[in-house]
């Protein structure tokens, strides 16, 4: 007979105190750390010694970069952004250079898909909608797809070295300005087509021995330039041309002007035939230059130190700002994508201010973001629903891009009666969408797009290399104003009397009321309309 099994001898429980088992795990967190610590001071040394590590070199990049100290950013709630800059931003392409570049801007193209009813719309590839434009000091300038494919490259022609680029904010013409050091302006007209292969191409294709490539993927556009205008900064009494220190191309009133904000304070005014209109003044304080020109299709402001505002370029004159409510100096300042009566600035200590302006004129402030979010200096563009904001502490250092959400800002359509409050709302709270830290940058640009994600470029620090990114972010857009909707129910009550009035006179008409033309009467003689009169 089989035995029964022995019964099984539960072992002891360990048992200690509370306070021995805090020691004991206390003790293990201590031996885990040191250990790590040893790791990572290794690390630390290998990178200080340049060795190699089983990284790319992005990462070891990274790791040898500078950054904020997480401390003083987690003692700011303000500045913890609300998610994560992944979600929003993808990079398109890393494009080397092989000569060192000094400027970048992104310049917008007009997308001409083919329709589904055409011959080749199963064969033709679209246009892009952008294209990357990287200057050099030697006057050499690169056109790029925004997927990193070189798709032109010629010489502006300077004799001096160029300091400055712009290119045409609209789809309407595609033009590229460069200056140089005497004051010279070139601008190029930049024209874009479909690539379309010739029958000697397409029969060297098919007759190949190599392996086939489709034509899909190779560039698809044809892209060339050609000199349009030529341009000079007028000299001064000594005979020397000002230094230009801000490049904008723009349009007001169906006119085409191009904008030069030179060292001594003054705009010249270009128009598109290379006359010079006007040099318009934009300071009152001796020895101060133009800053900067933000424009926008109908609109221009420039900021010229401590003074900023409009240029009216009807009447050829500087329209100054002092907006109520606002007390600091403007160090950034640049005009909403969405609302040119809309300007978003940065003071001297970094804080991030919305500014309505009204006919040019009055200005109040709207929106005021913490004070902290943002550090000095900051630098600034303007998307749908929000605004990029780049931080560098110092040349060389490492940077931080943002995303402020605008969605708070008072939504004051054009057109509409919204009356500003008489005193701005309280700072927003979580205005940081997104916060990346990228290594130290000469340059950067961000195209708006209207059905695709915005583009963002970024130049290194050594102009070796462009980055560019796809940045997806929606911003909810308040429905259209509906001016009917006041009127709706009258309308609605009219129609209803109406209808029963009708039918009441039909009935009325059946019961034995005589035909033919005229008013209908009722039994005691009155008409219908009387009635409703009554």
């Amino acid at each position: 007979a089989s035995r029964a099994p022995a019964p099984a001898v539960a072992r002891p429980t360990a048992q200690a105190s509370i306070v021995a088992q805090e020691i004991a795990e206390l003790e293990g967190i201590i031996s885990a750390s040191e250990e790590r610590i040893k790791l990572l001071k290794e690390l630390q040394e290998t990178l200080d010694v340049g060795g190699e590590l089983p990284l790319s070199d992005t990462h070891v990049r990274a790791l040898r970069e500078k950054v904020p100290l997480l401390s003083e950013i987690a003692s700011n709630p303000s500045r913890i952004p609300t998610a994560t800059a992944e979600d929003y931003l993808i990079s398109k392409a890393v494009v080397p250079m092989d000569q060192e570049v000094s400027f970048v801007r992104l310049m917008p193209l007009r997308t001409n898909r083919p329709s589904s009813s055409s011959s080749h719309a199963s064969t033709s590839t679209p246009l892009p909608s952008a294209l990357v434009v990287a200057a050099q000091k030697d006057g050499t300038v690169r056109l790029f797809t925004p997927s990193g494919e070189l798709a032109l490259s010629f010489s502006a022609g300077h004799e001096q070295p160029i300091t400055r680029l712009a290119v045409s904010p609209s789809h309407e013409e595609y033009l590229v300005a460069t200056c140089d050091d005497s004051g010279s302006i070139r601008v190029h007209r930049i024209n874009v087509r479909q690539r379309k292969l010739g029958k000697d191409e397409k029969m060297a294709r098919k007759l190949s021995a190599v392996e086939k490539v489709s034509v899909h993927l190779g560039l698809a556009v044809n892209v060339t330039a050609q000199l349009q205008k030529q341009m000079q900064v007028p000299q001064d009494s000594e005979g020397d041309a000002p230094k230009i220190t801000a490049l904008a191309l723009t349009s007001q009133g169906g006119t085409k002007y191009l904008l030069a904000g030179d060292i001594e304070g003054k705009i010249s005014v270009f128009s598109r035939n290379a006359t010079l209109r006007a040099r318009v003044d934009t300071t009152s304080v001796p020895g101060v230059g133009v800053d900067s020109i933000s424009v926008t299709l109908g609109s221009a402001l420039f900021r010229s130190g401590r003074e900023w505002g409009y240029l009216d370029l009807e009447r050829m004159e500087a329209r100054h700002l002092e907006c109520h409510g606002f007390t600091g100096q403007i160090s950034a300042a640049i005009l909403d994508s969405q609302q040119s009566t809309r300007v978003i600035a940065a003071d001297e200590e970094g804080t991030v201010w919305v500014f309505n302006v009204k006919n040019k004129r009055e200005c109040r402030v709207e929106l005021q973001f913490p004070r902290g979010a943002t550090l000095p200096p900051l630098d600034l563009a303007s998307t749908r629903g929000f605004a990029i904001g780049v931080e560098q502490s110092s040349p060389g250092k490492a940077v931080s891009v943002l995303a402020l959400n605008m969605s708070q800002v008072t939504k004051n359509r054009p057109g509409s009666n919204t009356r500003l409050p008489d005193t701005p709302p309280p700072p927003p709270e979580n205005s940081i969408v997104w916060r990346r830290t990228r290594p130290a940058m000469r340059a950067w640009s961000l195209l708006k797009r209207a059905k695709e994600g915005d583009l963002l470029a970024f130049l290194a620090e050594d102009g070796r290399e462009i980055e560019i990114m796809e940045l997806l972010m929606t911003a909810s857009a308040p429905p259209p104003a509906d001016n009917f909707s006041n009127f709706k129910m009258p309308v609605i009550a009219v129609a209803v009397v109406l209808v029963l009035g009708y039918q009441y006179m039909k009935q009325k008409g059946k019961g034995g009321l005589g035909g033919g033309g005229g008013a209908r009467k009722f039994d005691d003689g009155s008409d219908f309309a009387a009635m409703l009169r009554n």
